[in-house]
């Protein structure tokens, strides 16, 4: 691997990876242009890394949550089967489609997606959730309502090669699980189905194995000093500046510029 490679690999690792955790958002937005951009990898492929590196540094964050109490076990067994089964589904459909169609598919997720942020950013901006950890529920649904919904997550995981939390967290609030909860649980479940959605594209032999490790290394590095920067900074505004850039990247995408 030449040296301007490295650095590409360096910039894809390091500019999501640091956004995801300051800015509380899906570093896989960014990720899966850049690497499409900058390293060359075709989508399917992009896929595939960008989960299995969401299945691997999503870990350290899971196991901060687990010891505050906002991981609901029950909940995160349920919805991992009803997501994976999803995206099992769903990274098929994403091998069995061309390209040039994924990308317009991905395309407009991000759109949407950069939409549903600039809302979010909005109606939440000043706003502190009151944190409640699972000490302090009596019952949160772990029933056939989060199955069905977490099934059809997982495809749209699948087939748009997300990590997923940007439908598990909706989903979970929708559902009544308080937002540390939320957070905790869909961080859990994003570890398993993740890894899942990475495992069957490789096994179809959409890796790029260097890509990966390079990638997530970084990666692991750069969420971890975005936590830090987290703690004093309000970033609202710079969310809805990225829930822009989001949404133009994905035009971008769905138009064939990238």
């Amino acid at each position: 691997m030449d040296a301007l490679r490295l650095f590409w690999v360096f910039l894809t690792g390091a500019i999501p990876g640091f956004l995801a955790t300051w800015l509380g958002i899906g570093g896989c937005f960014l990720r899966i242009p850049m690497m499409m951009a900058l390293l060359g990898l075709p989508i399917k492929t992009a896929y595939a890394v960008n989960m299995a590196v969401i299945s691997l540094t999503t870990i350290p964050g899971v196991i901060a949550h687990y010891r505050s109490r906002h991981v609901y076990s029950r909940g995160v067994l349920i919805a991992s089967i009803a997501a994976a089964i999803g995206v099992l589904l769903g990274t098929q459909l994403a091998i069995w489609t061309p390209s040039s169609m994924l990308k317009k598919i991905f395309g407009i997720a991000c759109i949407g997606v950069g939409i549903y942020m600039l809302y979010g950013a909005a109606k939440g901006r000043g706003k502190i959730p009151p944190r409640v950890t699972i000490d302090e529920v009596k019952r949160l649904e772990a029933g056939p309502k989060l199955f069905a919904l977490m099934f059809f997550a997982g495809i749209a995981t699948g087939l748009c090669g997300f990590g997923g939390g940007i439908y598990y967290m909706p989903i979970l609030n929708a559902l009544g699980y308080p937002m540390h909860i939320a957070v905790g649980t869909s961080s859990a479940e994003m570890i398993f189905v993740a890894g899942v959605g990475a495992a069957n594209l490789t096994i179809h032999g959409y890796m790029d194995v260097v890509s990966f490790i390079g990638i997530g290394a970084v990666t692991l590095l750069f969420s971890w000093i975005g936590a830090k920067a987290a703690k004093t900074t309000k970033a609202w505004i710079l969310k809805m500046a990225f829930g822009v850039l989001i949404g133009i990247i994905g035009g971008l995408v769905a138009l064939g510029f990238i």
